[in-house]
């Protein structure tokens, strides 16, 4: 019998390493799956909180996911039970959790995700995760609390405040900053490299480290991103596809405009 999926995104993290993903809001075909995974992206995640991704798409992007190495993570529009559990039981492989700002909500977090005696998430056992497979019900519990990655976002300077009690909560693997909404918090929207943003990722990069879990970031820029990850960013989601795709379109025209350019 197949075994259950590993989670490779986590037990690299686990180990110390580097992760690299993107967000997916426009695409609609579970083919998009396979696709990042040919190119060896280690995650995707697909953006519930501002797209209009509907649940029968995140039940055939998870089965396609569970042929595949890569990982799939759902970011969720908030923190309410049934946006979570309900997620996790289409089949991801784990949730991105937007605005996070204190130890509370972060416990609320794992008791609505895991089973017990970790948590309170309601009994159910996916067949999109199982494959149909004949799993012992324990067993299944068992490596659903193990692999399943949970991933916190802190886009507040209240978040940023309460940072080292929000990553004590057992459970959270990983932290992935959101650079918009937290300048739009500190009143300098869209200053990326402002000061009192540099201070904000390095006092959560320290308590992340001092508490194991693995801080990362969602970034739009290749310069930044070999900045954070020299200064310790581990989590790390690149661009999402509606930009790559439009980068490609217009690179590829100015070449082809290129191609014509002096003749009579």
């Amino acid at each position: 019998m197949m075994k259950l999926k590993t989670n490779h995104v986590k037990q690299r993290l686990k180990e110390g390493g580097v992760v690299f993903g993107t967000m997916l809001r426009i695409l609609k075909s579970p083919d998009a799956i396979s696709l990042c995974a040919s190119e060896d992206w280690d995650y995707v995640i697909l953006d519930t909180e501002h797209n209009d991704y509907d649940h029968e798409t995140l039940s055939n992007f998870s089965l396609i996911a569970k042929y595949e190495k890569l990982a799939l993570l759902v970011r969720v529009p908030d923190k309410l039970y049934h946006q979570m559990a309900r997620v996790l039981d289409l089949g991801v492989e784990g949730l991105v959790l937007p605005q996070v700002k204190k130890a509370e909500e972060a416990e609320h977090i794992i008791r609505s995700t895991k089973y017990g005696p970790i948590g309170q998430r309601g009994v159910s056992k996916p067949t999109n995760v199982t494959l149909f497979r004949n799993y012992g019900n324990l067993d299944y519990y068992e490596w659903a609390n193990r692999e399943n990655l949970t991933v916190i976002q802190i886009e507040s300077m209240e978040g940023v405040r309460n940072i080292d009690d929000i990553v004590s909560v057992d459970g959270i693997d990983a932290i992935m900053i959101g650079p918009a909404d937290l300048t739009m918090d500190m009143g300098i929207p869209g200053q990326f490299n402002h000061p009192k943003v540099s201070e904000a990722y390095h006092i959560i990069m320290e308590s992340c480290n001092n508490h194991g879990v693995a801080p990362g970031i969602h970034l739009q820029n290749l310069e930044d991103v070999r900045k954070w990850i020299n200064a310790g960013m581990r989590f790390v989601t690149y661009s999402y596809d509606a930009n790559f795709f439009k980068e490609a379109l217009h690179e590829s025209l100015i070449k082809l405009r290129s191609m014509v350019n002096g003749r009579g």
